[in-house]
């Protein structure tokens, strides 16, 4: 399995930018990246798209997916307006690396809307991004484990995902948001593990389920997720994706930028080989 690195890793490192953490993954010997809006966005103001793209072709590491497209549904007129200007700016920078995934995350605080209305809402928004970016790119909807979250249950997203029935449209299974609300491995197990487009690797403080922030995060088996029940699911399911780092924690952002890298790859490959080599 191919492991991967997530920005928000090392984002408030000192140091920090799209290009420090590409050369910090190339050394230690990351095989993808998942490149943040906020990241990319930084580094075009003084950089350019071709330049991003001649660095890739030059080295090991290749971009996995773009993270994130930040709450695709339940928006207003305004809201989904901002959510086509920010798929243009997706697609534009996709096609010119070679990046072929976008995460997306649901909207929060959501008032009066059932989870059906919720589901079927979220169907129609996912079949007509995956519409907009066509055939050759692929969007992995990521649900979020906070009460407030209006998909926040691997068992919703993935109906959503069967309902969308697009070949490019699948799901993010983030082991912090599948622990965080009490997500069951029986619909993990019943899933079409060729769905399951990204794989999203932390742990979790042992703290009341569903009252985490991102900050509680913890590096992998450190905490109290049942990691060996998800990794032996996926496996028995068929998923054979990418395993990538996804951190949040204030203390690991005190690191130096070199030591946090160093420590997500030593972390994530230690992980792989366990269950998955």
């Amino acid at each position: 399995m191919k492991i991967g690195f997530n920005e928000a890793t090392a984002l408030e490192c000192q140091g920090q930018s799209l290009m420090a953490d590409l050369e910090a993954c190339e050394k230690n010997g990351f095989d993808y990246i998942e490149i943040r809006f906020d990241c990319i966005k930084e580094y075009l103001e003084e950089h350019t798209l071709q330049e991003l793209a001649d660095w890739f072709k030059n080295h090991h590491l290749k971009p996995w997916a773009y993270n994130t497209l930040i709450y695709f549904n339940q928006r207003d007129e305004a809201g989904e307006k901002e959510i086509d200007e920010e798929v243009d700016f997706i697609i534009k920078v996709s096609k010119a690396i070679g990046m072929e995934m976008l995460i997306t995350v649901p909207s929060f605080d959501v008032k009066d809307k059932t989870v059906t209305e919720i589901k079927e809402e979220a169907v129609q928004r996912l079949q007509y991004l995956a519409d907009k970016v066509g055939p050759e790119m692929r969007i992995s909807l990521e649900f979020c484990g906070a009460p407030n979250c209006s998909i926040n249950q691997f068992g919703t997203a993935y109906d959503v995902v069967k309902e969308v029935d697009r070949e490019n449209v699948g799901i993010t299974v983030d082991t912090f948001h599948f622990h965080e609300m009490c997500s069951q491995l029986d619909d993990l197990e019943n899933a079409d593990g060729r769905k399951i487009f990204a794989y999203h690797l932390n742990d979790c403080e042992d703290l009341p389920l569903g009252s985490c922030g991102d900050d509680k995060r913890l590096w992998p088996e450190e905490g109290v997720i049942d990691h060996e029940g998800i990794a032996n699911t996926l496996k028995k399911i068929g998923f054979d994706g990418v395993c990538t780092i996804e951190e949040f924690r204030p203390e690991y952002y005190e690191l130096s930028h070199a030591d946090n890298v160093k420590k997500a790859a030593e972390v994530t490959k230690a992980f792989v080989s366990k269950y998955f080599n």
